[in-house]
This record gives structure tokens, sequence and C-alpha cells, in this order.
């Protein structure tokens, strides 16, 4: 088995309508988009109808400064959001599996990787539940896009469980003609956005239901648990027939691992205590911050920038906190944890970016000078801190943005959020085009601009941009799927705070 990648991958209110809704319209985006009735029924019943222009003219005639501001900005989220989504479908070329990268070429022409990870499925799922819950595309050609990612799940599962993979997991990268499993190894974050991806599926199609749960039924997390530490190891290799040394033992994205294997039954809730929130190498001293849920003692320390108080991850990255924040209700299910970190964490990556370079969004992402990847991240907010230069020290020029990062907390920060993305696009105009929305980064301290996409990326910010159009649905699908096990478990956490 050979390995394509040279470099390392993370693992990764309804709007009011003022007066005149034509010239806000015209002046912010274009768009005649008919949704077709058959959508109220696909989205589960507490989603808003996704339709949102239907409500307008419902709405008051008479708008205040604030309510018009908000509504101009939803505007301009709609405009974006109709663009990624044109991006995304250009991952979609009719293979078993969409790329995981493009590049448009000098030439004009558009170059596609030949393999993809199986993240990207998960990605690819929630962003065509995105485009049919915001009218882009109707019931009928979303089912159409989901039923072959069924089929090659199945195929990838088959050939992993012949290679020796354990518990139903499929390898973490796969060639997208056949499709055909790509590599030695099992990643067990990645096989968890691959089981979002189905949870989706079963939650928001009817007639895939039976397929999707049935594919998710054969994955067991328990499988890729560390009996000794609580936690999920890093990855299986398939070669070795070997657990990695490393665990997913901090709060980053890999969290999500835990809210999965909860809400599916496959470990106990109190598994999600049995991750360090704040690692005992760097001192636990203070009895004040201890917490004791379902017999697990946390040490429940925070981290401050400024005035912001947060709890941190590993890099200081953007998507470490937010990304799965996308699909679980963590503010609402843990207010006293999530619901008081997250806006917190949000304005802190806006504070520091805008201190340090004028610019806010770190994240791993392509590194504009090359096609290379990289990991970038605010180093105070974290624990070990991504620099915001890179980590491939080789490649660093200035501090480098990526939009997705902008775009993961919009909910929570949409007006810094589309200040930010103007200011972008005003001083590298080919971060940005009219047809495909953003690429995927830009160096604002050189002006160089990845002439790339990936389509994780382009799925958190279309995932992000979903929910802040549609009052959070994405989170109501697997809210709705995981409340009984996984809600109970996370609302008794208290981050520490001093008050």
């Amino acid at each position: 088995m050979t390995d394509p990648r040279s470099i390392p991958r993370r693992l990764l209110v309804p709007g009011l309508l003022a007066l005149s809704v034509a010239a806000i319209a015209s002046a912010s985006v274009s768009s005649s988009t008919v949704v077709p009735e058959d959508r109220r029924r696909a989205t589960p019943a507490q989603l808003p109808d996704p339709a949102w222009r239907r409500r307008q003219a419902a709405m008051p005639l008479v708008l205040g400064p604030a309510e018009r501001q908000a509504e101009n900005e939803r505007l301009e989220v709609r405009a974006y959001a109709e663009k990624m989504w044109n991006a995304i479908q250009l991952f979609d070329t009719g293979k078993a599996l969409p790329s995981d990268k493009l590049c448009f070429e000098d030439d004009g022409s558009i170059s596609r990787t030949d393999y993809t990870f199986i993240a990207n499925i998960g990605a690819y799922v929630w962003s065509v539940l995105g485009a049919r819950d915001l009218g882009l595309i109707g019931e009928a050609a979303a089912r159409q896009k989901l039923l072959p990612l069924l089929d090659a799940v199945e195929r990838l599962q088959d050939q992993a469980a012949a290679a020796g993979a354990p518990g139903g997991m499929l390898a973490w990268a796969a060639k997208v003609d056949g499709p055909r499993i790509d590599g030695s190894t099992i990643s067990s974050v990645d096989n968890a956005w691959l089981a979002a991806g189905l949870a989706l599926i079963a939650e928001s199609s009817p007639e895939l239901k039976p397929r999707a749960e049935a594919l998710l039924a054969k994955m067991d997390f328990a499988t890729l648990l560390n009996p000794d530490k609580g936690q999920f190891y890093n990855n299986y290799d398939l070669d070795d027939r070997a657990f990695s040394n490393g665990t997913y033992d901090l709060m980053t994205e890999g969290r999500f691992i835990s809210y999965l294997a909860i809400g599916e039954g496959d470990v106990p809730g109190s598994q999600y205590f049995r991750v360090e929130r704040w690692p005992w190498w760097r001192g636990q001293d203070n009895a004040a911050q201890f917490r004791e849920y379902e017999g697990v003692r946390v040490y429940e320390h925070t981290q401050t920038y400024g005035d912001f108080r947060f709890m941190p991850n590993w890099g200081g990255s953007m998507f470490e906190t937010f990304l799965p924040f996308l699909l679980i209700p963590e503010t609402q299910w843990a207010p006293d944890a999530w619901g008081r970190s997250h806006p917190q964490m949000a304005a802190a990556q806006v504070r520091y970016g805008l201190d340090n370079y004028g610019y806010w969004g770190f994240s791993p992402s392509m590194i504009p000078a090359t096609r290379g990847y990289t990991e970038y991240g605010a180093p105070p907010l974290g624990i070990g801190g991504y620099s915001s230069l890179g980590e491939n020290e080789a490649a660093r020029g200035g501090a480098v943005v990526t939009p997705h990062a902008v775009f993961l907390p919009i909910e929570l920060q949409p007006t810094a959020a589309l200040a930010n993305l103007r200011k972008l696009r005003e001083n590298f105009p080919g971060l940005y085009d009219d047809q495909y929305g953003f690429r995927d980064s830009v160096d604002v301290g050189t002006g160089a601009v990845s002439q790339c996409m990936l389509l994780l990326d382009q799925a958190m910010a279309f995932g992000a941009m979903t929910n802040q159009l549609t009052n959070g649905g994405l989170r109501r699908y697997l809210g709705g799927r995981y409340d009984a096990k996984l809600r109970p478990v996370m609302a008794q956490e208290r981050f520490w705070y001093p008050d």
C-alpha cells in the first residue's frame, strides 16, 4: 500500500427583512433559487423552514439599525454560501468519491487529487445537507449525491475489514476511482467524521436511513479505546497490526470521537471526562479547579488572553475548537463549559490576529507559496501553540490566514468575520472570485495566495454559514440523535472561572 501524501493532515434567527429587499439583495447577493415544496419534509420537525426568503414578506416593514445590520449581514453570508457551494461541487467529478484537493492552473484548467480522506465523506454529507436546507438543491438532487457515498463506504469498509481493520473502521485514505483503500492507517478521528456523515444521512433521509444505519452499526469505537488511559488511540496501523502510542488526550477536535462514540452507545459517558482539559505536565496545583464527574476527577483550568478566558486547545487553531461545534450543540448542552468558553475563544482569536497582524483566522491550511500543507495557529491560545507563520519553517513567509477559520465562528462573531473577509478581499484580490469564492489561504505578510482549495476547509466554512443562516440547523440532526445519551454527560461540566 502506498501513501500519496508527503505532508501531515489534520484531523482533521431567521432573517428580518427591511423595506427594500430588492435593493439590499441586488447590492449584496444575486440569487433566484426556487425551493421545491418537498424540501420541507426532508428536515427534522424542529428545523426552521430553510426557504427563508418566503418568510420575509411577512416581516415588519420598519427595522431598527441593529436589525437592519443583521439582515444585511445575513445577505452577505448567503452570497458567500452560494459561491462556496459552487466550489464544493467542483470536487465531485462523478467518481466514487469527491477529491481531497483541487488547484486552479495557469492555463485555466482545474487539477484534482486522485485520492481523498474519509473525513471528507462526512464533510461532503453535511455540505449536501446544507445546500438542501438552504434551498440551493432539492431533495431528489441531494439524495442522488448521497446514495453513491453509501455504496463507496460499503466497499471501503469491506476492503478494510479484509485487511485487518478493527471494529468496522475504514482506512483513513482512499482512491476516488473504484474506490479502494489507500494506505495502512486507521485514524480514529477521521472515522468519527465519517461515522458522523452516516448518522447525518440516517437522520435526514428516511429513504437512505436503513443503509446508513447498517454501515454505522458495523463501526464499534470501543475497539479504538486505550483501556488503561480511557482515551482513544490516534491510529491503528494495518501493516504493523498495532495501535499508536499516542492518544487523543486534550480538548482538540479529537473530542468529537467521544461525542460520536457516546452518542452511538459504544462507550460510557464517563469516557469524555478521561480526556484532559489541562495536561498534568503543565501543573495541576489549584485544588479549587478540580471537579468530579461520573467518578472521574478533572482539572478544569482555563487560559487567558487579555480579558478573555477560555478552554485552550493544543495548537491555538480555530478548527480544533470550533469544528465539533459545527454538528454538536456544545454551547446549549454545556452552558457552564463550552457555553462560556466558545464566545471568549472566538473573541480572543479576533483580538490576537488584529493586534499582531491586522487580520485573523489561523488554522491548518495550504501553504500559499507552495502546494504543501501545514499547521497554523494563535500560539497564546493553545497549550502547545502552532506558529501563525506555520509549523513548516522552511516554507515560512508572513502569517497565513485561511478563510475557513474566519467562517467557523461566524455565529459568535458575525460582524468581525465579515469585516475581516472584506478586508482580505480588498487587499488580496486573488484570494476571491465571484464564481467560486475564496481560495484556501493567503500569506498576509508577502501577499502570496494559494491557488488551491481543500474539500474539508470549504465544507467547514460552508457548514458554519449553513448554521448561521438556519439558526443552527446542522446541529439539530445529531442533536436529536444524541440528546438522550450525550447531552446529560456534557451538561454536568463546569470549566473553571474565577467568579
